[in-house]
């Protein structure tokens, strides 16, 4: 039992001191500096001060948390108004830049109008439904003069570059075989050095171009080489491409290849964003 009352007894001689304190600080108050409690009113204000600072430590961050769930409704709306505009932003920022590419693709297409004036412009309103074949649907049909085998193209600040080639026609809508689609095949020529091989698409992303010499000089890697379509003539056979037209850049060149060497092209085309294109004429002036 003696040892329960311990803490028991510390409690109440802390309430004495308290209560004394508080009644000799009462009375020096009233009496002013120079009452003869004064220095025990000092000394008891002096005894306060530590538990006084206790209380206020202890409660204050209760008091901040209170405060801070009564300002939980109005931070909340405040954080949700400002992801809203945040949102309003950047959606108007994508539409000004989607404009922005939208009118260069225009200008591009209306360039390369100049350099084939007998081509003809159309708008992509349809991609590939089908993951096995790589085609994409124009506005334009037979009513414009669209023939199959036709050369499809598209702009750049830099001339034409392949989109692929017109697969079949209905009077008023074209389907386009892309290059990329598993198959196709183009003649290609190496800026650098020349070269003349075959490019052909594989269903992938990237193009392979084979046929090119094994002696064949590429320039230093990280430089980069263009490939570009070649036109040819061999007896009573014509290549359906224009020449000098874009095909891609050189990914990757797999040395040691005996008789030939193979590279690998990213086109030069992202056609999932392609929007308008231009159909050409074949080299002999006709869709055949």
């Amino acid at each position: 039992m003696a040892a329960r009352s311990g803490p028991r007894n510390t409690r109440l001689l802390v309430v004495a001191l308290v209560v004394m304190s508080l009644t000799i600080i009462t009375i020096d108050y009233r009496e002013g500096d120079s009452g003869p409690l004064a220095d025990m009113g000092r000394a008891a204000r002096t005894l306060m001060a530590p538990l006084q600072e206790a209380v206020t430590n202890a409660t204050r961050p209760v008091g901040n948390f209170f405060s801070g769930v009564a300002h939980l409704p109005s931070l909340a709306q405040e954080n949700s108004d400002l992801k809203a505009q945040l949102g309003d932003a950047q959606a108007r920022l994508n539409a000004t830049s989607q404009i922005e590419a939208q009118n260069q693709e225009l200008l591009d297409l209306l360039n390369l109008k100049r350099i084939y004036p007998t081509g003809v412009p159309a708008v992509v309103i349809a991609n590939s439904p089908s993951n096995f074949f790589n085609t994409m649907t124009i506005d334009v049909g037979s009513d414009a003069g669209i023939k199959e085998n036709q050369p499809v193209v598209t702009g750049s600040q830099d001339g034409a570059r392949l989109v692929g080639i017109v697969a079949s026609v209905t009077s008023n809508s074209a389907t386009v075989r892309l290059l990329i689609d598993q198959g196709f095949n183009v003649a290609g020529k190496l800026a650098s050095s020349g070269a003349i091989g075959l490019v052909q698409g594989n269903g992938e992303q990237d193009l392979t171009m084979q046929d090119v010499p094994a002696t064949t000089k590429f320039p230093p890697s990280g430089t980069p080489e263009s490939v570009f379509t070649v036109s040819y003539h061999i007896g009573d056979q014509r290549g359906r491409f224009p020449p000098n037209i874009l095909i891609g850049t050189v990914s990757k060149v797999y040395e040691g290849v005996l008789p030939d060497a193979q590279v690998s092209i990213s086109p030069a085309v992202d056609f999932s964003s392609l929007e308008t294109v231009l159909v050409l004429p074949t080299v002999d002036g006709s869709g055949e």
